[in-house]
């Protein structure tokens, strides 16, 4: 089968601004927090792939909604099995400085990805690429891995197993294209102002850690025409409230996330700017079961079975959240699991097993147990902790918490360094394996668990290679009744995105995957009325 691309949805957008509206050029977008790295292959956050997305583009890139479009490819083929891709590219392509883009550039970067001296966290999303695990694990050369150039703007993408979802993998950050050229000159130091060269809609101008990163229009964009805004400007906003007040002063025109406490004045009196939408995402509890006494299931059982999750969404929250039995949200297509402890005991049957566990595990009255929490310092992220924390304290055990900054929590998690650690995960794409893959004992920068079973793995391996849906939805639901049983994590509740959004941005469409590139948004001001 064969895709072409369509009228562009920029385009659209660009054409349907009345003639009776004044477009400004400069958006300002409060982002939560400073990425830790803008090199695609680094960024392991929301947060960063947010910023990386204006930047950046791979061989599909998401409309409005969320959905793959084409990117650098203009069209693809698929043969007949599925394990063989051939992307053409479009012509003419250049980088923000000018040089072509190519398909050696495609090239490059896959192999970039997978070469275990980049240290990337999601190689593992492609291993169904031919010799993808080798090349990660060292084992074999970049060059031995499935992506071919078979032309200057030609691609073929070789797999051992179909994948299914490859269009919408392929437009996440990282997957995108870079390039080799400046790579190869400028080395680690690639990424920084002044010195990226990049294939997005924008460019980076500057940044200013903890204050903001300016973005420009890149003028070599192939689209570049018709991009309403000249320059994007993203904020730390980790503050939720201070974020509030800023966005309502007009300081910022839109804002990710608000504080759960202010969603009920805020749809009252910002409706129209108030935007919460479904949203593929999962919060949870990390054990680490590298280190006693969370090495032991009988304590990461006990502590997952005392949490009341209804409480956290319904009364803690109150955005329209749902309490978690299961990691994999229960709207992912084509997926259900059913029958889980923590869903199907009663709360008062949930305590007195924990209260059990425990003792086994030698805690009680004469031997508390006694955890650090280790979270963000952001406002939900402390009421949620605080709830957590009380419902534990009815078991005895005594837990301290540890708040900082978002990007030394996922520091401290990537390294172990960390008992207890609060984490989310928002889906690359919609299936299930998504969300389970991340514990997998090879997704070491994504397995903050430590969690390595070998059964586990082996059901999500055999998942990975199946040709029949049916049979990898089986193994899929067999890892995860695996998971619900071991506990390296404790569901807490399945997100919404929330987002505040100023009535003057057009373009912006809310999507489960909660991505607005920047290139489809526009800024409008009315005129003033007449006296």
């Amino acid at each position: 089968m064969k895709w072409r691309a369509p009228a562009s949805a920029a385009l659209s957008i660009a054409l349907s601004l009345s003639s009776n509206v004044q477009a400004q050029t400069v958006l300002t977008r409060g982002n939560h927090q400073d990425p830790a790295s803008l090199d695609p292959h680094h960024v392991s956050t929301v947060y960063e792939n947010n910023i990386v997305l204006d930047l950046f583009e791979g061989l599909t890139t998401v409309d409005t909604a969320g959905h793959p479009i084409p990117g650098v490819a203009e069209s693809w083929r698929v043969s007949d099995d599925g394990l063989t891709w051939t992307f053409t590219l479009r012509p003419d392509l250049k980088w923000s400085d000018g040089e072509p883009l190519t398909a050696d550039d495609v090239v490059y970067s896959f192999q970039r990805l997978m070469d275990p001296a980049t240290a990337s966290q999601y190689p593992y999303l492609l291993y169904a690429l031919q010799n993808a695990e080798s090349v990660n694990a060292g084992e074999a050369v970049p060059s031995t891995l499935g992506v071919e150039a078979t032309e200057p703007l030609e691609v073929v993408l070789r797999f051992a197993t179909p994948v299914t979802y490859l269009l919408e993998l392929l437009s996440n950050s990282f997957a995108v294209v870079l390039p080799r050229h400046a790579i190869t000159r400028y080395g680690e130091k690639w990424a920084a102002p002044g010195v990226m060269v990049s294939n997005g809609a924008f460019v980076l101008d500057a940044w200013r850690p903890q204050d903001r990163i300016d973005l420009v229009r890149n003028t070599n964009y192939r689209e570049t025409e018709i991009i309403a805004l000249s320059q994007v400007t993203y904020m730390p906003t980790e503050d939720q409230s201070a974020a509030v007040a800023r966005f309502r002063s007009g300081e910022l025109d839109t804002n990710l996330e608000f504080p759960t406490a202010r969603t009920a004045w805020l749809q009252t009196n910002l409706p129209n700017e108030t935007r919460i939408a479904p949203y593929l995402i999962t919060f949870y509890l990390s054990f680490n079961t590298s280190r006693p006494p969370l090495s032991d299931v009988r304590v990461r059982r006990a502590l997952s079975l005392a949490i009341d999750r209804h409480t956290l969404a319904e009364r803690v929250l109150r955005s329209g959240e749902q309490a978690a039995s299961t990691f994999v949200p229960p709207y992912v297509s084509n997926y259900q699991l059913s029958g889980v402890e923590v869903s199907s005991l009663s709360m008062e049957e949930r305590l007195q097993k924990s209260h059990a566990l425990l003792s086994e595990a030698g805690f009680g009255p004469n031997n508390p147990l006694r955890l650090t929490y280790s979270l963000s310092s952001a406002e939900d992220r402390m009421r949620v902790a605080a709830a957590v924390v009380a419902m534990w304290q009815e078991l005895g055990v005594k837990v301290s918490l540890y708040n900082t900054e978002s990007k030394i929590l996922f520091s401290r998690l990537r390294s172990g360094n960390f008992e207890i650690g609060y984490a989310g995960w928002a889906a690359d794409v919609n299936d299930a394996g998504n969300f389970l893959s991340i514990l997998h004992s090879r997704a070491t920068n994504s397995n903050y668990a430590r969690f390595n079973n070998g059964e586990y793995d082996d059901l999500l391996d055999q998942a990975s290679s199946a040709i029949d849906s049916r049979s990898r939805i089986s193994l899929l639901s067999k890892a995860e009744s695996l998971l619900m049983l071991e506990t390296p994590i404790a569901p807490l509740f399945h997100g919404v995105s929330k987002n505040l959004v100023g009535r003057h941005v057009e373009g912006w469409v809310d999507n489960s995957r909660d991505v607005h590139l920047s290139r489809y948004l526009t800024l409008v001001v009315e005129p003033s009325a007449e006296n």
